[in-house]
């Protein structure tokens, strides 16, 4: 499994925006005392700011996927928000099936199924809170993070949809930030929270050899 990053900058316009929901953001923290939202502390908080983020890069995430697709692989695609999935099921139409909360157990199951099995099916979207836990999705080697989770676990897990014990081929889960953003010091605190976890894993196997 190969987990790369894909970095983007913000044009003028992107950050003029960004800049003022954050200001907005960091006031409003103030304004009910908390006043270490510009050291990040409070950025899970961040809910308009990271969505905006997400918004924006759904336009580099859909030339990723087209580029992958050319290479007639099929692509998964993982949101946070449902903005996002949206634009993704509006674009793809047919070519794709989503996989949210909003869906029944029975259509959770047939979107699956279709990118499973059905040639048609190339991209299949799904929201991480929704998606990471139970699928097989193997027959895609490529998995594109439009955005990702807060919490390390539920980005490993949704790793995992591809990287399972029936999977034949490598993979490579893409993640996408942009430079001088919320998604940079996210990703950042991520990868932290998981060299941690993994160095956890280790020294508990290596306590459990003979």
């Amino acid at each position: 499994k190969e987990i790369s990053t894909r970095y983007y900058d913000l044009d003028d316009k992107q950050k003029a925006q960004y800049d003022q929901l954050w200001d907005e953001y960091v006031e409003a923290q103030r304004s009910i005392g908390n006043d270490n939202s510009e050291s990040y502390r409070q950025l899970v908080e961040g809910t308009l700011v990271r969505q905006y983020l997400a918004k924006e890069m759904t336009a580099n995430t859909i030339e990723l996927v087209n580029e992958l697709l050319d290479d007639d692989e099929k692509v998964i695609i993982v949101c946070t928000f449902q903005d996002e999935l949206d634009i993704f099921r509006k674009y793809y139409g047919d070519k794709c099936v989503c996989y949210d909360g909003r869906m029944s157990d029975k259509a959770k199951d047939a979107a699956e199924k279709a990118f499973m099995n059905d040639p048609k099916i190339k991209v299949f979207v799904g929201n991480i809170n929704a998606a990471s836990l139970g699928l097989t999705l193997t027959v895609a080697r490529k998995m594109v993070f439009n955005s990702y989770s807060w919490e390390e676990i539920a980005n490993r897990q949704m790793q995992d949809r591809i990287w399972r014990i029936t999977q034949t081929d490598d993979v490579e889960c893409i993640y996408q930030l942009y430079t001088d953003s919320i998604s940079q010091h996210m990703f950042n605190s991520v990868i932290r929270k998981g060299m941690i976890m993994d160095e956890v894993i280790k020294t508990e196997k290596e306590k459990n050899k003979p």
